[in-house]
């Protein structure tokens, strides 16, 4: 993430960091600080939270605090 935004990930820390923000109830995403890299919080279930739709996303938010 903090590639694709542009970020030095030192930079990314000294300025406030970021926050993932899913829509739904449960936090699926985290942003790790220590290598920039998106990754889940526990296992996503596509069964449990679709179910009978064909196409499923889960929708989230990243904000970076102070990037300049």
């Amino acid at each position: 993430v903090a590639k694709d935004l542009g970020l030095e990930l030192p930079a990314l820390r000294d300025h406030g960091g970021a926050r993932v923000f899913d829509t739904g109830r449960t936090q699926y995403f985290f942003l790790d600080m220590q290598n920039g890299h998106l990754s889940t919080k526990e296992r996503v279930d596509r069964e449990e939270i679709c179910a009978a739709v064909a196409k499923c996303s889960l929708n989230f938010e990243i904000l970076v605090k102070n990037p300049m």
